[in-house]
């Protein structure tokens, strides 16, 4: 299950430390610190997974060097104990892929932070059970006069900016777990503010998984799982006490199956609580349409769920006309237009998707392989399902003349992206063909 962890710690001189030793520790990089002549060298860490430095519009193109960025921060700081940057430790939920981590981070990133007028260092650290990120974030405001970095940006250490981050990370990684069909949420607020009865858990740490690694079992673990054994057993007891209820009484959530079927979000037996999971996909139903409708705010009118021959989707209608079906692992599209391409391949960007799997007319592929690979949504050997032709090549080479293709495809994962006429291809094939896929 997907867990809550924001943290936010600051870089001060004070304590011994400069932003150059952090960047180059967190990205696992050398970098020589030109104020005090000290090198930074932690190339041998083999944790990092990614590391980018995002920069707001107006920052100067060295910005995005790491070793000159952080030099310069030190450059721009006199005091003894500057505050030289600000770290933003956040837990990844072990539900996305290492893909939907990165727009995750990419999302988040950019709406709380560059378009703030923030420099973020990002780095994700794949360790496991323990994926997380570090985002280092520069103090001061950028100034584009001296081609530097000009006064401090006090509202960061107020707790309102926390508060604001900390809630808002919440929701986007609930966004991404609801785009990854998964039914794992996460809050930002303390239990007791959630109103829950349960004894939160203490914060382990990097000492204490040392320790295990050693065979001792630290006192804040033994405390944890004493408080994990209480949680539970009171869980036992509330889910006792709800059995022990009249006859004829129903439970939460048997009204709230017949709430759902009131809402025309789920027709069932109210008291057919086997079909308690059914009633889970309504509620991720009622939850995904307003995401659809927020990320295609400009390309579609509206979101209907609907029933096909081949199971529950969501259908999008866009603007010109066209029609996107989302069924969650598959993506059909209605006649092929540009506008429906293009709006396909943005989901299944969205959706974290590693690559495409194509079904349909070979006119069809083409118009997507194009359409994916001059995006930059998709390298052309992450599509299968099409092998392109010369013109298609030569159109790639025209555009892109720095790609390079790949005479033979290493596909890491694949997906159907179909006309939903089945044109160029038998139905039923297309149904046989899905089970295949690594999904």
């Amino acid at each position: 299950m997907a867990i809550y962890h924001l943290s936010v710690k600051i870089i001060s001189r004070s304590s011994g430390r400069s932003s150059t030793s952090a960047a180059a520790y967190r990205a696992g990089v050398k970098i020589h610190e030109n104020r005090t002549g000290q090198t930074f060298d932690y190339t041998r860490k083999k944790e990092v997974s990614y590391r980018r430095i995002f920069t707001p519009p107006n920052a100067p193109q060295w910005m995005k060097d790491r070793e000159q960025l952080w030099n310069a921060i030190e450059q721009s700081e006199t005091r003894k104990d500057s505050q030289t940057a600000k770290e933003i430790i956040v837990a990844l939920p072990h539900e996305l892929s290492p893909s939907q981590h990165i727009i995750l981070l990419e999302r988040f990133v950019h709406t709380q932070l560059t378009s703030k007028g923030i420099i973020a260092d990002v780095v994700i650290h794949n360790k496991p059970n323990n994926v997380h990120a570090h985002i280092l974030l520069t103090t001061r405001e950028i100034n584009i006069t001296n081609d530097g970095f000009g006064k401090k940006m006090r509202d960061l250490n107020s707790k309102l900016q926390l508060q604001e981050w900390r809630e808002q990370w919440a929701r986007h990684c609930n966004r991404r777990l609801s785009i990854a069909s998964s039914k794992s949420r996460i809050d930002h607020r303390s239990l007791q503010d959630q109103g829950l009865d349960q004894i939160p858990t203490v914060h382990v740490g990097a000492n204490c998984h040392a320790m295990d690694k050693r065979g001792i079992t630290s006192k804040r673990k033994e405390l944890n799982t004493l408080i994990k054994e209480k949680n539970m057993s009171n869980e036992k007891n509330k889910q006792f006490i709800a059995s022990l209820k009249l006859e004829g009484e129903t439970s939460p959530i048997q009204q709230e199956i017949v709430q759902a079927k009131k809402s025309k979000h789920l027709f069932l037996n109210p008291t057919d609580t086997k079909n308690n999971k059914k009633y889970r996909d309504a509620i991720f139903a009622r939850t995904y349409i307003p995401i659809l409708l927020e990320i295609f705010a400009s390309d579609c009118k509206g979101v209907d769920e609907i029933e096909t021959e081949i199971g529950t989707c969501f259908q999008i209608n866009l603007n010109g006309g066209g029609k996107i079906y989302d069924y969650g692992s598959q993506i059909k599209i209605a006649s092929g237009t540009d506008e429906e391409i293009k709006v396909a391949i943005k989901l299944a960007v969205e959706k974290g998707w590693q690559g495409l799997h194509l079904t349909g007319s070979d006119e069809f592929k083409s118009q997507v392989f194009l359409e994916a690979v001059l995006s930059g949504a998709f390298r052309p050997e992450q599509i299968t399902g099409y092998k392109p032709s010369k013109s298609d090549l030569e159109v790639i080479r025209d555009c892109k003349p720095a790609l390079k293709i790949a005479n033979d495809t290493n596909i890491i994962k694949s997906y159907v992206v179909e006309k939903s006429d089945g044109s160029g291809t038998d139905g039923a094939e297309a149904k046989v063909q899905i089970p295949r896929l690594k999904f």
